[in-house]
């Protein structure tokens, strides 16, 4: 590449992103909304995209989470009823919150599961319980499909709304939990379980009600019961799982 092909778009006669037409001084492409001039990449660059990305108002996954904290639901309906640009994706955000997750666990030390055995299964599950929230994601959707289907929403706009919850709930273990945990010595497996998945289980409520409208005791109740039943098939799958690794490690 010559040196007058990397220095500058303004004398490129095309986008170097989608080599649309340029005109003179014109300093964002009009097909891509690609930003024009120089192409090398500096650190400068970087930075500003960062920042743009955590602080900008619109589509910031900051500005995400002060929402979801607030109005989950109508995020979530938002995002369904196509304002699809008003926030960061909610699939995205929940892989990143699960990398997130898996950074606070190496850093914190933390074991989500405190058992005797061992096994493969069980040392996964001390360091990746936030791969399990990831997996509930399609079962607790489900349950929403079930218990709401006279909403006539298709599937996927229900994971929609779990995605961005589940989300959510990761992000509060991982920058509120665990550091506590770490902090005060104490076993995650000391801590009252229960409250946690009360205390998830009312915001996914709240959620719902936003989400889905309706009368609210009914459409609490059943956001209530979706929970119970994502979490008893989850409780039941590693229940089996976990058996059926320590009986094959037994007979090893």
């Amino acid at each position: 590449m010559t040196e007058a092909a990397i220095e500058s778009n303004e004398s490129a006669p095309a986008c170097a992103n989608c080599a649309a037409e340029l005109a003179t001084g014109q300093h964002y492409c009009g097909t891509c909304g690609q930003r024009t001039g120089r192409a090398r990449l500096t650190m400068r660059d970087i930075g500003h995209d960062f920042l743009h990305a955590l602080m900008h108002v619109d589509h910031s996954i900051l500005a995400l989470m002060k929402a979801l904290l607030l109005r989950p639901g109508y995020v979530a309906r938002e995002y369904v009823d196509g304002k699809r640009k008003k926030y960061f994706g909610p699939f995205a955000f929940l892989v990143i919150m699960v990398g997130l997750a898996s950074f606070m666990i190496v850093v914190t030390g933390v074991k989500w599961v405190q058992s005797d055995a061992e096994v493969g299964i069980v040392v996964f599950l001390q360091q990746h319980l936030n791969i399990v929230i990831l997996a509930q994601v399609p079962l607790l959707a489900g349950s929403c499909w079930l218990l709401f289907w006279k909403e006539r929403l298709h599937f996927a706009e229900h994971l929609v709304l779990v995605a961005y919850t589940s989300g959510f709930k990761i992000l509060f273990l991982a920058l509120v939990v665990l550091p506590l945990v770490m902090l005060s010595s104490v076993q995650l497996a000391s801590v009252p379980s229960l409250a946690l998945y009360v205390a998830g289980a009312i915001y996914f409520a709240i959620a719902a009600k936003q989400f889905y409208g309706g009368r609210a005791p009914w459409v609490v109740v059943r956001a209530l019961v979706a929970s119970v039943i994502c979490q008893l098939l989850t409780y039941s799958l590693l229940a089996l799982v976990i058996t059926l690794s320590i009986m094959l490690a037994t007979h090893r």
